[in-house]
Formats: structure tokens, C-alpha cells, sequence
């Protein structure tokens, strides 16, 4: 007889090796969920800190630019709180009040941290004093005159000037477009032919005259063409008259008055 044989059991297959680095999709769900927490947890925070807390607060609110009874009128211009958190300063409202001081020419408000707040100025420079006589600009307030003196810049805007003006700046007479093409005048003059000049005055852009301090008048015309005005007259003030015209400079003259 011949023996029968079994069949083969089939090979098991090899088990897969555990990759221990993978955490399964639970765990990397509660991962992400935990950063995502902790980030809102730091964010909250930060916002909290910043905007609400009294760690970041205004403490102390500083002028650059001004002192005395000038840097008090930026400070109550500003308006801003004591206390309130350093993010939440209302910085163009206190650069909008600032700049309706008429002799501030330009502002910055700056958040200095952890508490400080700068306000940071820029004053107007008088090149030459308003005549009290001519009165205020319209908007400048009627009764302003007794608060006095009245500078006006190389921009002809007239602003009070605390304290004392600078000695011997020239007084102009004018208003409106006029003072601001005299105020051009002045500012374009030599500082050797600017200290003979007493007055400036003005009627129209284009009818100004100066006034020097040896009595003499100089028929100036427009604030065109200054710098070759300025040097025809110099060479005309060799001449002792009255009366100087150089609004044509071309063909300038001179009178005595008899």
C-alpha cells in the first residue's frame, strides 16, 4: 500500500512591525486640539494685557518741542487720560487738537512704551510781527490783539508768540493774500538788506512797499523776482534819495520829495 500525504497547511503570514512614531489619528486630533487652545490661551492673554490691563496704562505724558505755558496748552490740547491702556490712545484725535494750536507748524504723537505717551511739536518761527494796527486775521478772535505780540512765519500765518519776539524783526501791514506775498518778501530779503527794513506794507499781492529805517520807501511791486529786486536796490541805496521803486527792476528809479 502507498502511503497518502497530507496537504501542506498554508504559511501564516509574517506579522507587520508596530511604527510606535505613528500616534493613530486620536492622538494627533487631541495635538492639534491642544495647540489650538494653548495659541488662543496666549492670544487672550496678549490682548488682555495690551488693551485692558493696567500693566501697559498711560503714566506720564511728556512734550518735546515746547516748555512752560506752551507745553500746558499741548497737554490740554492732547486731552489724553491718565490710565487708560497705551493701545487704546486715541493718537490722531490728540494730533488734530494739537494742530488747531495756530503756532504749532507740526505734530507727532508717539506711544512710548510701557507707559509714556510724547507729544512731539514743531514751533512756528516769526520772521516778522504783525502791525497791531492792521488788526487780526478773520478766525484769530477780535479781542486776541491784548493777548499780543503776533508773529507771522515764512508761511504768513500769524500766530501769539509767547514771551519776547526776536529784536528788530520787521512789523507788516497786511491781510489775506497780501500778507502772505509781503511775508515772502521778507523772507527772501538779505539779512544786510533785511536790517534796514522797520515796516512792510501792503495793499494787494502785487502793491507792497518797504520801509526803511532811514525813512526811505522802497516801491517793491510783487514778491517776483526778490532776489533781483534785492540787488538793484543795494546798488540803488548808494544813491541818497526818498523814494526807491525797483517793482520793475529792469528800469528802476529813484525820486526825492521835495
Amino acid at each position: 500500500m502507498t502511503a497518502s500525504t497530507a496537504p501542506a497547511a498554508p504559511s501564516a503570514s509574517r506579522p507587520r512591525p508596530v511604527d510606535f512614531s505613528d500616534p493613530g489619528p486620536r492622538r494627533r486630533r487631541r495635538r492639534r486640539l491642544l495647540v489650538t487652545v494653548l495659541v488662543l490661551l496666549v492670544t487672550g492673554a496678549a490682548v488682555w494685557l495690551v488693551w485692558f490691563s493696567s500693566v501697559l496704562e498711560v503714566r506720564a505724558v511728556r512734550v518735546v518741542g515746547a516748555d512752560g505755558i506752551r507745553a500746558e496748552e499741548v497737554l490740554q490740547a492732547a486731552a489724553i487720560p491718565i490710565g487708560r491702556p497705551l493701545a487704546r490712545v486715541d493718537a490722531a484725535g490728540a494730533e488734530q487738537g494739537i494742530r488747531a494750536l495756530p503756532w504749532v507748524s507740526g505734530v507727532e504723537v508717539r506711544r512710548g512704551w510701557p507707559n509714556e505717551v510724547v507729544l512731539a511739536v514743531e514751533v512756528r518761527d516769526p520772521i516778522a510781527v504783525l502791525d497791531p494796527s492792521a488788526g487780526l486775521p478773520d478766525g484769530l478772535g477780535g479781542d486776541g490783539a491784548a493777548q499780543g505780540p503776533w508773529g507771522i512765519d515764512a508761511d504768513g500765518v500769524v500766530f501769539p508768540v509767547a514771551g519776547e519776539l526776536p529784536r528788530r524783526l520787521p512789523k507788516v501791514r497786511a491781510e489775506g493774500a497780501a500778507l502772505v506775498a509781503a511775508t515772502a518778501v521778507v523772507n527772501g530779503l538779505p539779512d544786510d538788506l533785511l536790517k534796514r527794513v522797520v515796516s512792510v506794507t501792503a495793499t494787494t499781492r502785487d502793491d507792497i512797499d518797504l520801509h526803511l529805517r532811514s525813512g526811505d520807501v522802497v516801491r517793491w511791486g510783487s514778491a517776483l523776482d526778490s532776489e533781483t529786486k534785492a540787488e538793484v536796490l543795494q546798488a540803488l541805496l548808494q544813491r541818497k534819495a526818498d523814494m526807491y521803486d525797483v517793482s520793475a527792476p529792469e528800469l528802476p528809479t529813484t525820486f526825492r520829495l521835495q
